[in-house]
């Protein structure tokens, strides 16, 4: 009788369980008007920056622009979209057969139309020609035509994607001629057409011009390639299979693009997953890697110097040294809480302090010991010489650091950019010199009490961070390019007039 009992308390509680398992379910938020909780069924491929697998947080995950889009139009209709790894032509063939209904980067063509509707544009996508480096001389051509003739002309070996149509009908049209079939190599990536055109596979291939870029960027190859100048535009769609889907489905998902952009969520996409790339690829480069290199070591110096007049110990100097250099970079990254922070993830900036600073006591050493003996009255001008070439590498590293500044904002996809770039620029070029004059006790803080400097990265950052966010539509690595030449030389001419000059920060009077 007890067992009976306990028996059915036993199946009581378990049905309480279950009831209240369930009940959650009752308080999901349904779909939007006029949407059913179906699945849309896509897919993906290695794709950098659009489709690709991040690794940064120590696990593998989807991400990149084409996919947030995706997950944000799917969001808006109130339905689950599933993205199992596809490779471009399978999932063509799984579109027209109708085993997947969705996919993104789709240039339009009327094959395609055949068996799949086409949503509006809701990017744009140029094609290059990836070559070796300075071998575009060898194909002097300006227009399509051209291009295809000196193929043809020079028996050309051409990389392509297998399934993917390219932004002019006329190389379509070349790569699927049957005379040029043993020139034409398929594969399924931008990275394999990449390692066969280093390994002499092949002669060029064709490709969307940033995911090429990026691709020999995250390899740092890029040194060893070029785009040849000529480029040709298309949009880029959404397709659907006529199999699975209806105009109707076409009509809502334009409508979810219309509304990305409205709300300016489509803005927010393309700037937190491309923006950053095609930034980062301009800041490593020989030339800007050399400016931060001068500014480093312009930073450290002040330091050296400094240590050197109050008679400091050797670990002060490296100190006053380190302060300048890396201390406003530190602060940054624990404000925007950048994990690992600068100078965890790449310590050759600290390497080249500790080198500045044992250089640099030597140097003083040597100079001391000169100025003892009878050639002292010769040490003026290079004295003269060596204080004016502080002040310049000193300015070429407040340029630097005020674009870093602004790019750590982009890349840790904090808003607005507007305020937080400025911000992150002064931290990053000024913030240390402050930190190293409060440590030293003056009662002068040199960085808010001389002339123009904090200012100059505030107002130049405000500027770079603002033609950022107008980018974020266009997404030009050229452009990008220019607007980090013209806040690095602008930032710098400010601040070596404001020196001329003596022109002083604004202040209260």
């Amino acid at each position: 009788m007890r067992s009976g009992r306990l028996v059915s308390w036993l199946a009581g509680v378990c049905a309480l369980l279950v009831f209240a398992a369930g009940a959650p379910a009752q308080t999901v938020a349904p779909a939007k008007s006029g949407s059913t909780a179906v699945n849309l069924r896509g897919g993906w491929y290695p794709w950098d920056p659009y489709q690709y697998l991040d690794y940064s947080h120590g696990v593998a995950l989807l991400t990149g622009f084409d996919v947030e889009i995706e997950r944000a139009i799917a969001r808006i209709m109130g339905v689950e979209i599933d993205l199992p790894l596809r490779e471009w032509e399978p999932h063509l063939a799984a579109i027209a057969d109708g085993t997947a209904d969705i996919a993104a980067g789709a240039t339009k063509s009327e094959e395609r139309a055949r068996y799949a509707y086409f949503s509006k544009p809701y990017r744009t996508e140029t094609n290059v020609l990836i070559v070796p480096r300075n071998a575009s001389a060898r194909l002097p051509v300006q227009t399509v035509d051209a291009m295809l003739a000196a193929f043809a002309n020079q028996k050309f070996r051409l990389g392509v994607i297998a399934g993917y149509v390219y932004a002019d009908p006329r190389i379509n049209a070349f790569i699927a001629d049957p005379a040029n079939m043993d020139r034409i190599v398929a594969v399924a990536t931008d990275a394999q057409n990449l390692e066969n055109l280093l390994s002499g596979v092949i002669d060029g291939f064709l490709a969307d011009r940033v995911s090429a870029a990026t691709t020999a960027w995250r390899r740092s190859q890029a040194s060893l390639i070029e785009e040849h100048p000529l480029h040709v535009s298309t949009d880029i769609h959404f397709m659907l299979s006529r199999v699975s889907q209806t105009p109707e489905r076409v009509a809502r998902i334009d409508a979810a693009i219309d509304e990305l952009r409205r709300s300016g969520e489509f803005h927010r996409i393309a700037r937190v997953y491309v923006m950053p790339v095609l930034t980062n690829q301009t800041l490593d480069t020989g030339w800007f890697r050399l400016l931060v290199f001068m500014g480093t070591v312009a930073f450290a110096m002040s330091g050296v110097l400094l240590a050197h007049e109050g008679k400091y110990t050797v670990f002060a100097a490296m100190l006053l040294a380190v302060l300048p250099a890396v201390g406003g970079g530190v602060v940054r990254d624990l404000l925007l809480q950048r994990e690992p922070i600068g100078i965890v993830r790449n310590p050759d900036t600290l390497l080249i302090v500790f080198g500045t600073v044992l250089i640099g006591m030597l140097i003083i050493r040597v100079v001391t010991v000169l100025r003892a003996g009878p050639s002292a009255r010769h040490l003026v001008l290079p004295a003269a010489l060596a204080s004016r070439s502080i002040e310049v590498t000193d300015a070429i590293g407040l340029a630097a650091f005020t674009v870093t500044g602004v790019v750590i904002v982009l890349d840790a996809a904090v808003q607005p950019l507007w305020l937080w770039g400025p911000i992150a620029a002064v931290l990053t070029s000024a913030f240390g010199g402050l930190m190293r004059d409060l440590f030293r006790h003056d009662r002068v803080v040199a960085n808010l009490r001389g002339e123009l400097y904090a200012e100059i990265a505030f107002v130049w950052g405000l500027a770079f961070s603002l033609f950022l966010d107008w980018e974020g539509d266009r997404l030009q690595p050229e452009e990008i390019g220019v607007g980090v030449v013209v806040t690095v030389a602008g930032a710098f001419i400010t601040r070596m007039v404001a020196i001329h000059r003596h022109t002083k920060g604004w202040r209260f009077s």
